[in-house]
C-alpha cells in the first residue's frame, strides 16, 4: 500500500470544512481554540515585523476562508488583498465578505501569477499541511518569485522539528474535544529552522526567525512549539 499524501488528506478536510455554510471563517480556518480577539491580537503581533504601512498589495498563500486577511484589514483597512487556496469551498466563504482577488490553486504552483506582482507575500499556518520539505521549498520559491524586490515573504505558525515531541503531546491534549469531520488523521510537517537558514543562504535573502513564545499570545499552547520566518528579498 502506498503511503498517504499528507497534502491531499488535508485538502479533503479543508474542502469538507468549507461545505459547512454556518461555520465562521475563524473556525473554518482551523482556529477552534482561540477567540476572535485572541486571534486578531496574534495576527497583529506576528505581522508587525513586516513593517506594513497600509497601502501595500499583498497575497496570502493558503488563505482559506480569509480569517487572517480579515484580521489584517482591521488594522490596515486600505491594504489591497489577494488570496490563494486549494479549497474552493473555503475561498467561496472568503469571497463572500472580503473585497479582493481570490484564486483556486496550490501554493506550490503559482505559475499563473507574474513575477514581482506583490509587495509582500504571506502564508500563515499553511506550510504545515504540505507533504515534504521539497514541497515547502517549492512553495517558498513561488512566493519569492511573485514578490517585488525589497518586499517580504512571511511564513507563520511553523511547527519546529526540534519540538515535535512536545507539540504532539500538546495537540493530543488540546484537541480531544474538537469535533472531527474526517476519519483521516494526517499529521503536520515539522520544519527545522536550519531549513530556512539554508534556503536564505541559497537565495541570498535576509532572514529573521522569531519563536512564537517571544510574542504575547496568552494561553495559546501552540505558541510553545511554533515560529515565524521573515525573508526579505534584496533590492536589485
Amino acid at each position: 500500500m502506498e503511503p498517504k499524501d499528507r497534502n491531499l488528506e488535508w485538502k479533503d478536510i479543508w474542502i469538507k470544512k468549507g461545505l459547512n455554510k454556518n461555520i465562521a471563517p475563524l473556525l473554518a480556518d482551523g482556529y477552534d481554540l482561540l477567540t476572535a480577539d485572541e486571534y486578531d491580537c496574534m495576527v497583529f503581533q506576528v505581522t508587525r515585523p513586516i513593517g506594513l504601512i497600509g497601502n501595500e498589495n499583498i497575497l496570502e498563500c493558503g488563505c482559506g476562508a480569509g480569517a487572517f486577511l480579515a484580521s489584517l484589514l482591521k488594522v490596515y483597512p486600505t491594504l489591497k488583498i489577494s488570496g490563494v487556496d486549494y479549497s474552493p469551498t473555503l475561498l467561496e466563504k472568503a469571497r463572500g465578505y472580503l473585497n479582493g482577488d481570490f484564486f483556486v490553486a496550490d501554493m506550490t504552483d503559482l505559475g499563473f501569477l507574474e513575477k514581482d506582482t506583490y509587495d509582500h507575500t504571506l502564508s500563515f499556518g499553511t506550510l504545515l499541511y504540505l507533504s515534504s520539505e521539497e514541497a515547502a521549498s517549492q512553495a517558498i520559491s513561488e512566493m519569492m518569485r511573485i514578490t517585488r524586490p525589497g518586499g517580504m515573504v512571511y511564513i507563520g505558525e511553523i511547527p519546529d522539528a526540534a519540538k515535535r515531541g512536545e507539540a504532539e503531546s500538546i495537540r493530543k491534549a488540546s484537541h480531544q474535544s474538537v469535533k472531527k469531520i474526517s476519519s483521516a488523521n494526517p499529521d503536520h510537517l515539522y520544519l527545522p529552522k536550519e531549513f530556512f537558514k539554508n534556503f536564505a543562504r541559497a537565495t541570498s535573502m535576509d532572514l529573521r526567525i522569531i519563536d512564537h513564545t517571544e510574542f504575547d499570545l496568552g494561553n495559546y499552547q501552540a505558541a510553545r512549539y511554533r515560529y515565524s520566518v521573515y525573508l526579505t528579498i534584496k533590492r536589485k
